[in-house]
């Protein structure tokens, strides 16, 4: 067994428990609340279009189109 820490060696029972009640704007759950990126299905908060990935703009999740840069 080596000395390396897994990424689970650092979470706490609080993060492990909100993770998985968390609920971001766009109805996906896990750990996409706290993410600036994510990809998969999404409907832009901003122009109502499905996308395949999105950008938190405002606390909202934005199509490439609608993120202001």
């Amino acid at each position: 067994m080596t000395d390396d820490a897994t990424l689970s060696d650092f979470a706490t029972a609080d993060d492990e428990s909100s993770a998985d009640a968390s609920t971001d704007t766009a109805g996906s759950t896990g750990g996409a609340s706290r993410s600036t990126y994510a990809w998969g299905e999404y409907i832009c908060t901003q122009c109502k279009q499905s996308t395949d990935r999105v950008w938190r703009d405002d606390g909202d999740l934005v199509c490439p189109d609608c993120k202001s840069w």
